[in-house]
């Protein structure tokens, strides 16, 4: 187990029944000691997973902001420590599609629950377009994805996985919330099939 110390929302845009959503994905990272840190620490995180993952949404999914702030604490200790405006769009297809279809990132945790079961955290991508590579019945959740397909995803997961970062190559690990690490490095599995997931659930 390792506390997470912060969390990370990339905030993105879109339209969606007929008005502009927000969504966005978190992430939460044990990292190097929130006191004394410097903000181009944390505006260099964001960068990093911004980057990470503008080439698996489409280009009608614009980046407005990213967020990071400490966890661990009270609500009165936790407090937002960068808050910066994003700018540019997916680099993913150009071809909307279906909004509520997902790609499910996994990682399974190096500890198992209560019961024994192994333990995974996740990560729901909803690209917004269709997936570079991808057939009809890929997309529609018929057939398994092409390594193809899911390159990409693999790309990302093992970017966010371990993120090092600022001046002093900082390094953060990726955390379930309530601490569980992933088994192994570049141990993100990206799920054979689309999923279908409600749009606003993270």
């Amino acid at each position: 187990m390792a506390n997470p110390n912060v969390a990370v929302a990339i905030t993105k845009q879109t339209t969606w029944h007929g008005a502009t959503e927000q969504y966005s994905n978190v992430y939460h990272f044990d990292g190097p000691p929130v006191d004394g840190a410097p903000a181009s620490l944390w505006t260099g995180l964001i960068n990093d997973l911004t980057a990470a993952e503008k080439p698996i949404h489409g280009t009608n999914v614009t980046f407005k902001t990213g967020r990071v702030w400490s966890v661990g604490g009270t609500k009165q200790e936790n407090v937002t420590l960068a808050l910066i405006d994003l700018t540019g769009t997916g680099s993913g297809s150009a071809i909307k599609y279906f909004k509520e279809a997902a790609v499910l990132v996994e990682w399974e945790c190096a500890r198992l629950n209560i019961d024994g079961r192994k333990v995974y955290l996740r990560k729901y991508i909803r690209a917004c377009a269709v997936l570079s590579g991808a057939t009809d019945a890929e997309m529609q959740g018929e057939t398994i994805f092409s390594t193809t397909v899911k390159g990409p995803f693999k790309t990302y997961a093992d970017k966010v996985q371990k993120v090092t970062t600022g001046t002093s190559l900082e390094t953060f690990n990726l955390v379930s919330p309530n601490g569980r690490l992933p088994k192994a490095d570049n141990n993100g599995v990206v799920n054979n099939y689309m999923i279908s997931r409600e749009f606003r659930q993270n």
